[in-house]
């Protein structure tokens, strides 16, 4: 039966800008109220003005109790745990710094969220979480070593909580984005960035928060949101090998690898 989004509550992290401003629009348009959650106000506040049904939050997913705080005062049905940031670099040189700020955002602030919201959901027996990771959280690149195991982990956790939940009427619906276009490499110097990358297809992100409305509607473990991210998915489950090896000879020789999620 399809979960009816007419006046549900839907919290979106991560929602200043690219996937998470995306699917704070395509649920208001579904009929929810939506609560925008981000660092940066004046995107929120201008996402708000869009839509009468989104309400803007100033929150930083990394400080925890801020994210209890939120979570005590509203109560929601759906939770997408999207913030995330992305630095490229060799990591046997990449500065500490740029290490923890990944882990902090992209899995940190994911099970923050998942915890602060998570725990009201199983107590009522109703909800859907929605972990964001990538598709890089299925095979690792170069260069990109940290966002990968920052993804990895949101991986981990999203198989393990979905067994856990399981029969408490609490849904988790893991998301794999491919390459979106958003402002995940805005902050970085564009030398980093290898010009394969650059050149990389992408697809809007309102395809991604398309995907993330429907799974919500029908719940469902795993959605892969565009054609080579799941080629990559079910390629390296049929022939693990052949993917490492096809990747290792495209990556050969650069410091940045192919993948753009």
């Amino acid at each position: 039966m399809a979960r009816d989004l007419e006046s549900s509550s839907v919290l979106v992290t991560g929602a200043s800008s690219g996937i998470g401003a995306a699917t704070a629009r395509a649920f208001a348009r579904a009929g929810a109220d939506v609560h925008a959650v981000g660092r940066r106000i004046e995107r929120l506040d201008a996402l708000a003005l869009e839509h009468p049904s989104i309400r803007a939050h100033r929150v930083d997913v990394t400080d925890r109790a801020a994210v209890f705080a939120l979570a005590s005062e509203i109560d929601c049905d759906v939770a997408v745990a999207n913030a995330g940031v992305m630095q490229l670099g060799s990591f046997l040189d990449m500065p500490w710094e740029d290490i923890e700020r990944q882990m902090k955002v992209n899995f940190d602030g994911l099970v923050h969220t998942l915890q602060a919201f998570g725990r009201g959901m199983r107590e009522r027996g109703d909800g859907v979480l929605v972990p964001v990771s990538s598709i890089v959280s299925i095979q690792a690149f170069p260069a990109y070593a940290a966002y990968c195991a920052s993804k990895f982990a949101v991986r981990a956790v999203a198989e393990a909580l979905t067994m856990e939940l399981k029969g408490t009427g609490v849904s988790v619906v893991h998301v794999l984005p491919g390459a979106t276009r958003t402002e995940l490499h805005g902050h970085m110097d564009p030398a980093a960035i290898p010009e394969a990358t650059r050149r990389r297809k992408r697809v809007p992100p309102e395809q991604v928060a398309d995907a993330i409305v429907a799974a919500v509607r029908r719940p469902r473990a795993t959605v892969l949101c565009d054609g080579p991210a799941r080629m990559l998915y079910w390629g390296k489950r049929v022939a693990p090998g052949l993917v490492e090896a096809v990747v290792a000879r495209a990556t050969r020789g650069t410091r940045a690898g192919e993948p753009d999620t």
